[in-house]
């Protein structure tokens, strides 16, 4: 009964094929896997792993080009903005309308979109999740957990992997937070 219950509410669950898993990532003998959407989207054979390391990185697939990008349209945004403001202040207009007719004011929610969505670019690059990067024969690859991935669920899991299965994780990520907190 309290195994059961245990089971239920363990971030660490058992899969099948004697594998377990924490969040997105799944361990077994002969491969770690991640999945999204309960579908598998990157698997790395045993065979080909030569060293694992926890991290803590940027979910930013490019992040400086997305920094660029981001911070390009924020700028340019916010310098769009301030023109129109100064504009309408002056008592110009930069779109001209007939009186009585409604104009929608589509340069300002151009300009406020630009500045959304840089800032949403910029605030992604500073978003940051723990992962395995793993090395490999073809290459250093890597695997996410979920961003609400709890460090306790997760250090449960790689104790979990390598009494199971052998892993060897590099966890030294763990020990420089210690010192420094």
């Amino acid at each position: 009964m309290y195994a059961k219950l245990y089971a239920k509410e363990a971030a660490v669950t058992t899969g099948s094929n004697d594998s377990i898993r924490c969040s997105t990532v799944e361990i077994s003998g002969t491969n770690i896997t991640e999945l999204q959407c309960n579908k598998i989207f990157v698997t790395i054979p045993r065979e080909q792993i030569r060293q694992i390391k926890l991290c803590y990185d940027t979910c930013a697939k490019y992040p400086f080009c997305q920094y660029f990008l981001g911070f390009t349209l924020f700028s340019l945004g916010l310098i769009g903005l301030i023109v129109v403001l100064y504009a309408s202040l002056g008592g110009g207009s930069l779109v001209q309308s007939k009186s009585g007719a409604f104009v929608l004011p589509l340069i300002p929610a151009a300009l406020w979109l630009m500045v959304g969505i840089g800032l949403w670019l910029l605030s992604g690059i500073f978003r940051a999740r723990y992962l395995f990067l793993i090395d490999t024969e073809k290459g250093i690859q890597k695997i996410f957990f979920e961003k609400s991935a709890d460090i306790n669920e997760v250090q449960q899991f790689i104790r979990r992997a390598q009494l199971n299965f052998g892993y060897a994780i590099d966890v030294s990520i763990l020990q420089k937070n210690r010192v420094s907190s």
